[in-house]
C-alpha cells in the first residue's frame, strides 16, 4: 500500500544521528543494554479471567502478578468489576504499591465508534456532560471525548504518569480528524497536570483511508512533545509494518510498548517467544524509540501461567 511505502522510506541515517527528545548523550537506559530495559510490566487487561473471578479480590490477584516478577503495570477500565477493578484510584494505587510494583498507566476509550442500524441510520449522538459523568460514574466506560478532565484527574489521583487511549474511531478521514483532535486535546490536558498521553494501536489504524492512514495522521498533526504512541508490536508486525522503521520514521515518539506475540497459525495472541514477532531485534533497536515502559499484553490469556511463561523468556532471551 502507497501508505506504508512512504511510511518505510529511508529515515534511519537520520533518525540515528539525533538525539531523542528528554534524552542526553550521557544517559545510559536506551544504549541497548539488556540491562537497561524497562522494568517489565503488564496491561493488566491480559488477566481479566481472573479481575472478573468472583472466588478473588483484586489484590488477591494484584499479588499473583507481583509473585511472577511483574514491577510495572497498565490498567484498563471497563472490566465487569468497574473501573479501576472495583476501587478507587487512589485505593487501587495504593494496593500496587504495596505489592512493590508501580501503576504507570490507565486505557481509556477516544472517540466511540458509531453503529447504526443501517446505512441511513444517522449516528447516535454524544451524550451531554452530565449523562456522561454519571454513566462514568456508574462504572460504565469513559472516554477522552466526554470524560476527558475526569480521567486526567483520577489518573493524577492514582499517581500514574500516562493517560493512554486504547482505541478509537478511525474508519474514515471524519473520524480520523476527530480523533486527531481529541488526541491534541488530551495531550494538553495530560502535560498541564504533569503527565503524559500516549495512543495505542491495533492493525487498522494502518489502513489506507485517501492516500493516508490514522496512525500517519495523528503523528503527523500533533504536537510530538505532547501525543506519544503506545506501539503494539504484534499487531503492528500483523498490519504489516515493521516496528523499528517505524522508530527510525518516527524517533523519540515511542516511548510505551505492548510486547505482545502473535501465533503464527491463528494469527492471535501467545505467549511472548512463541510466535512470530521478532522481539530481539525490536529490543536491540529501542534506543531510536525513545521506550521509558514496556507491557506484556496476551488478549485472551487463561491464566497466570500464560503470562509467566512470557516473563520467563523475556528474562532469558532479553534481560541477560
Amino acid at each position: 500500500m502507497s501508505n506504508r511505502r512512504s511510511f518505510l522510506k529511508t529515515t534511519g541515517a537520520l533518525a540515528a544521528a539525533s538525539i531523542l527528545p528528554g534524552l542526553s548523550r550521557g544517559n545510559t537506559l536506551f544504549t541497548g543494554l539488556a540491562a537497561n530495559y524497562p522494568p517489565v510490566g503488564l496491561q493488566t487487561y491480559t488477566l481479566g479471567v481472573l479481575f472478573n473471578n468472583k472466588d478473588l479480590s483484586t489484590k488477591d490477584v494484584l499479588k499473583q502478578i507481583a509473585d511472577i516478577g511483574v514491577k510495572e503495570l497498565e490498567t484498563a477500565t471497563g472490566s465487569t468489576t468497574g473501573l479501576y477493578y472495583g476501587h478507587k484510584a487512589k485505593e487501587f494505587a495504593a494496593m500496587v504499591n504495596d505489592l512493590g510494583m508501580k501503576w504507570i498507566g490507565n486505557h481509556v476509550g477516544g472517540l466511540p465508534r458509531t453503529r447504526p442500524a443501517n446505512a441511513n441510520a444517522p449516528a447516535r449522538p454524544a451524550p451531554s456532560p452530565e449523562a456522561a459523568a454519571a454513566m462514568a460514574a456508574a462504572g460504565q466506560r469513559t472516554n477522552l471525548r466526554d470524560n476527558l478532565q475526569q480521567i486526567v484527574d483520577e489518573a493524577a489521583e492514582g499517581g500514574c504518569s500516562w493517560v493512554i487511549c486504547a482505541s478509537s474511531a478511525e474508519s474514515n478521514m471524519d473520524e480520523i480528524k476527530k480523533t486527531t483532535e481529541i488526541f491534541s486535546n488530551a495531550g494538553e490536558a495530560a502535560r498541564k497536570s504533569g503527565m503524559k498521553f500516549a495512543y495505542h494501536n491495533h492493525q487498522s489504524e494502518f489502513d489506507e483511508i485517501e492516500g493516508t492512514s490514522a496512525y500517519e495522521y495523528v503523528l503527523g498533526q500533533t504536537n510530538k512533545d505532547e501525543v506519544f504512541m503506545e506501539v503494539d508490536l504484534a499487531w503492528a508486525t500483523q498490519a504489516g509494518m515493521d516496528p523499528v522503521e517505524m522508530f527510525k520514521q518516527y524517533p523519540g515518539r515511542f516511548p510505551l510498548w505492548h510486547v505482545k506475540d502473535i501465533d503464527p497459525t491463528s494469527n492471535r495472541p501467545t505467549s511472548v517467544g512463541k510466535g512470530k514477532v521478532d522481539f530481539k531485534r525490536i529490543f536491540t533497536n529501542s534506543q531510536l524509540s525513545g521506550v521509558q515502559h514496556t507491557f506484556i499484553e496476551q488478549d485472551g490469556a487463561k491464566s497466570i501461567t500464560d503470562v509467566a511463561d512470557s516473563v520467563k523468556w523475556l528474562k532469558a532471551n532479553i534481560y541477560v
